[in-house]
């Protein structure tokens, strides 16, 4: 499991998207002060830029 986090988090700082359990559902991160990271949320969420999203 520790060597899963470490890959999450390179694909996050690499500007990456990652797929993740919450206790309810399926969430998607990724680093919040990377723009271009967040886009790809938004693109893959189909979602309007200037909708909020949860960080």
């Amino acid at each position: 499991m520790l060597e899963d986090i470490k890959n999450a988090c390179q694909i996050m700082s690499d500007g990456g998207v990652i797929l993740y359990p919450t206790d309810t559902i399926w969430g998607l991160g990724c680093d919040a002060t990377n723009m271009e990271a967040v886009h790809k949320i938004y693109t893959i969420k189909q979602r309007v830029d200037n909708k909020a999203m949860l960080v």
